[in-house]
């Protein structure tokens, strides 16, 4: 069996291993430069741990830098050799508000800042984000309100160095016009599907 060393530059993992994609799945070692057998699955799901809701303080106005973590995910991809991890992340936003303004045009409006965190031998990046925004705008007289609940879903690939990491999803305020009865993101769910990247 050939091992093959592609350097640093390769994912900028810097570790040798040999083309798993040549051969059938089964125990063998991935590295080497490490004793370890593997029982191979071919695919592996990763479920989140600790979903909280966000619920964003709105009784003197919403805040632009409030900020809250909404579920996490751990991922073991040390019997990879090229992992590739697939992140699915929904959840549901509610909004209450009416407009503030006391003369047309009338405006809600509300930015969201989701970020996807990854952290791998204690060293913490933020590999994508995701904005969202409810915008509604009248110049009828009498003014404006909003209720709504929507969902907001994300997928995203990785590749990151085969180890120990774990995903966070974030979400942050970053504008707000309106008067803001209620302001939350429910039902956060994240998880991991994890395979080997031909």
């Amino acid at each position: 069996m050939e091992y093959k060393d592609y350097g640093k530059s390769y994912y900028d993992c810097g570790k040798p291993y040999y083309d798993y994609c040549q051969y059938d799945y089964g125990k063998y070692d991935y590295y080497k430069d490490y004793y370890k057998k593997c029982d191979f699955d071919p695919v592996k799901l990763e479920c989140g741990i600790r979903p909280q809701d966000a619920i964003f303080v709105t009784n003197v106005g919403v805040a632009p830098d409030q900020e809250f973590v909404l579920d996490r995910v751990k991922v073991d991809t040390t019997c990879f050799a090229k992992p590739l991890v697939k992140i699915e992340f929904s959840s549901i936003v509610y909004l209450e508000a009416a407009s503030a303004e006391t003369v047309a045009p009338y405006t809600i409006n509300a930015q969201l800042r989701f970020s996807l965190i990854r952290v791998c031998s204690g060293e913490r990046e933020v590999v994508q984000t995701w904005d969202y925004q409810y915008f509604t705008s009248n110049s009828t007289a009498g003014g404006i309100s909003a209720i709504l609940s929507q969902p907001f879903t994300v997928t995203f690939c990785d590749k990151p160095c085969s180890g120990h990491c774990e995903y966070i999803m974030q979400v942050e305020g970053l504008a707000f016009s309106g008067v803001f009865f209620g302001l939350r993101v429910v039902k956060p769910d994240l998880s991991a599907i994890i395979s080997n990247y031909c």
